[in-house]
């Protein structure tokens, strides 16, 4: 434990902060959270949680191209990344919205 902290104050803790800090330019962990997405039951690039208040991340699912920040379009192949949908431990939290997708 003593190594851990040690090596923590002498790297920064920023890489164990909560995953909002991770998004500041709407990406995770260089992945680019636009786009187009494939939902697969394993394996995924990304695991998310579904939340209903206190997101990650604000999507807007759209039938159109997936260009801002959130905008994901759903397709079976070809995907830009893959996710899966977890009940807890996912990467990030995301809130479907019809409207004002992106960092809350």
């Amino acid at each position: 434990m003593k190594a851990f902290l040690g090596l923590c104050g002498l790297i920064s803790c920023a890489a164990f902060a909560s995953p909002a800090h991770a998004l500041s330019d709407c990406s995770y962990r260089g992945l680019p959270l636009h786009g187009e997405v494939a939902i697969v039951p394993e394996g995924a690039d990304l695991k998310v949680e579904l939340v209903s208040s206190n997101a990650d991340l604000k999507i807007q699912w759209t039938d159109v191209y997936a260009d801002g920040c959130g905008v994901w379009r759903r397709v079976g192949m070809g995907a830009d990344f893959t996710i899966q949908i977890v009940p807890t431990g996912g990467d990030i939290k995301i809130q479907e919205v019809t409207s004002g997708p992106g960092l809350p």
